[in-house]
């Protein structure tokens, strides 16, 4: 019986070892950054949709979770091409 019970204190203990870099990985601080992108339509409105959505876009291909909504920088007229504009977004990534 005692060689069972040494045993059961073995895997507890393992199982909080194990639990142990979780909770310290929770108190770590988050990286989090600001991504631009640019976008282009013949209308300002699509070029704004483009541009924030590619901030978005940009920001979650390099696995970063968006806070907020993404933000129109500017825009500007590109002559025959329509229009130009540039979004931010911020974004966080927690440690591994």
């Amino acid at each position: 019986m005692s060689k069972l019970r040494s045993c059961v204190m073995a895997v507890a203990a393992a199982g909080l070892f194990a639990l142990t870099p979780s909770v310290a990985s929770a108190a770590a601080p988050k990286d989090c950054k600001a991504f631009a992108a640019v976008g282009s339509g013949l209308s300002t409105d699509i070029a704004t949709l483009m541009a924030k959505q590619g901030a978005v876009n940009v920001a979650e291909g390099r696995g970063y979770s968006v806070q907020g909504e993404a933000k129109l920088v500017s825009c500007a007229s590109a002559g025959i091409f329509g229009t130009e504009c540039t979004a931010k977004s911020y974004a966080c990534k927690m440690p591994h």
